[in-house]
Parts: structure tokens; C-alpha cells; sequence
């Protein structure tokens, strides 16, 4: 384990770039760097297609291997989060539909406006009383009830500030629906919302789940990949 990976993770001037190149050079204790670095991220865009938290820990989990394992055919034609957000928005899918399997989700399916194989959740309760005593949980509460295409633009924009493009690459949409969608989901928000949602801390991970996800990441790494990259051991996870 590095030392002090918390702050170098939080170190801008450590681009992911650099990070990248020094694991692709076999020091694969980098890695934690950017697991650290993209927890909260990543968290919160699973958070806007799953509800229980041990299923999006372990697709954040699954995520972050599978990133590890073809980090050498990452190209740089996008951001690295956007490419490893790709990767984890289809293990947050493939998780849906073992869940489910009588609705196929793909994410085809978030590009469709109807999300017909996709159940609409409930409309959202306006409950001003709970909004008074407790904003932040009230429009966690208000978030999660919003149809998963309008929940994960939500908070992809407005709670983790992803632009527009790079929203748009990791759902495959077009940025017109990026924007449509966002504007459709402050709509369903707006009764429930007063205050701006960027002022507060939503769907936080805190710091001990923080580390307990990248200790397990690195310990699968560390135990079953070999070098070179592609050569990795499909076990399923144990942790």
C-alpha cells in the first residue's frame, strides 16, 4: 500500500495519466490512487441505477478489476473516469438483469425515452413536513424515485458537475438528451427542492466504505492478477 494514497489521490497535479503509465509499468499499487480518487464518482453513478448498497459496492468492485484488467487498451481518446464509468455502467446493467431477468436491461435501453423493460419507480412523495426536518435525506429520498434514465443524468450533472459531454459518452446519448433529461428531472424535483442539490453532500461515501472498497480491490489485484495485462484470472470475487 502506498503511503498517504489519500492525499496523493486527491493531488490533481498527479494526473490520472501518470498514474496509468506507472501501473502499465508493473507498479499496480498506483491503482489504489485512482480507485480512491473516482469512490464517491463512481458510488454515486451506480447509486443512480441501484438501490441496495451491497450491490453497488460490489459492482464498484467489479468495475474497478475489470478496469485494472484492460487498463492497457485505455486509448486517452476520453477521460479515463469517463472510460472506467462505461465499464461500471454496464456491470451496474449486467447486475440489473441477473436481479431481474424477466426485464433485459442493456444500456441501449437507457438511450430508449420510453425504458419500457425498465420499471418506472413511484412518482415522488411530496412531503413537505420531512423536507423541513431533514432536507438532505428528503431529496436523497426524492432522487431515488426518479426513473433511473432521469436519476443517473441527475446526479452525473448536478451532484457530481460531470459535463454535459462527458455525461453523454458514459450513457451513449446525445448531449440534446442529456439536456432534455436533466430538465425533465429538476421538473419531478422542483416541489421538493429549495436549495441548489450541488450545496450538499448527497449519497456521501464515507471515508471508512472509501477505503474498505480500494483495500478490497487491491488485495483481489494483488492475489490473482498477473502480469502481463489481459493475462488475468476470472475467479469470481471472494472477499
Amino acid at each position: 500500500m502506498l503511503a498517504n494514497v489519500t492525499l496523493l489521490a486527491a493531488d490533481r497535479d498527479l494526473t490520472d495519466d501518470l498514474i496509468i503509465s506507472r501501473i502499465l509499468l508493473g507498479k499496480r499499487e498506483y491503482y489504489e490512487i485512482l480507485v480512491r480518487r473516482y469512490n464517491s464518482l463512481f458510488y454515486k453513478t451506480a447509486r443512480g441505477i441501484l438501490s441496495k448498497e451491497e450491490d453497488i459496492e460490489d459492482v464498484m468492485q467489479e468495475a474497478y478489476i475489470r478496469g485494472f484488467e484492460k487498463l492497457h487498451q485505455f486509448r486517452k481518446e476520453a477521460r479515463f473516469s469517463t472510460w472506467l464509468g462505461r465499464i461500471l455502467i454496464n456491470c451496474a446493467l449486467q447486475h440489473l438483469n441477473k436481479m431481474n431477468k424477466k426485464h433485459y436491461v442493456s444500456i441501449d435501453a437507457l438511450k430508449n425515452e420510453d425504458l419500457e423493460r425498465l420499471k418506472d419507480e413511484t412518482s415522488i412523495t411530496d412531503n413537505t413536513q420531512d423536507v423541513g426536518e431533514n432536507l438532505k435525506k428528503a431529496l436523497e429520498s426524492a432522487i431515488s424515485h426518479l426513473p433511473s434514465k432521469y436519476r443517473v443524468v441527475f446526479i452525473l450533472r448536478e451532484i457530481e458537475l460531470i459535463s454535459v459531454a462527458d455525461t453523454a459518452a458514459m450513457l451513449d446519448i446525445s448531449e440534446d438528451n442529456v439536456k432534455i433529461r436533466l430538465h425533465r428531472a429538476k421538473n419531478l424535483l422542483k416541489d421538493m427542492l429549495k436549495t441548489q442539490a450541488s450545496a450538499l453532500d448527497i449519497f456521501a461515501l464515507h471515508a471508512s466504505r472509501c477505503a474498505l472498497i480500494a483495500e478490497r480491490v487491491m488485495s483481489y489485484i494483488n492475489s490473482r492478477t498477473m502480469y502481463p495485462f489481459g493475462n488475468v484470472s476470472r475467479n469470481p470475487l471472494v472477499f
